[in-house]
């Protein structure tokens, strides 16, 4: 089942820290806002720097990083990621 997670409190830098953390698993995000849909994870997303908001909608695991990682480990990583930079989850 997709998931919808939303985050406060995301600066900047911790936006950058998120999109280098998602490369080393093969995820690029290019921009503030789009779609991604590589190595079984999907999802769309869109950050807004100046509110401070990251939301990540139609979040999905499938094969092949469903061998490794759930939707449910990757939103406690996600959750986990954006805490140490100073967010919040709202889900």
């Amino acid at each position: 089942m997709a998931k919808n997670l939303q985050y406060e409190g995301i600066k900047p830098e911790a936006f950058d820290q998120l999109k280098s953390k998602l490369q080393t698993y093969g995820i690029t995000l290019s921009s503030n806002n789009g779609s991604f849909s590589e190595k079984g994870v999907s999802g769309k997303y869109d950050y807004n720097p100046e509110a401070q908001v990251l939301r990540l909608d139609d979040l999905q695991v499938g094969f092949p990083a469903s061998m490794m990682v759930s939707e449910n480990t990757l939103q406690a990583r996600m959750d986990e990621l954006m805490v140490q930079h100073g967010g919040r989850p709202l889900h």
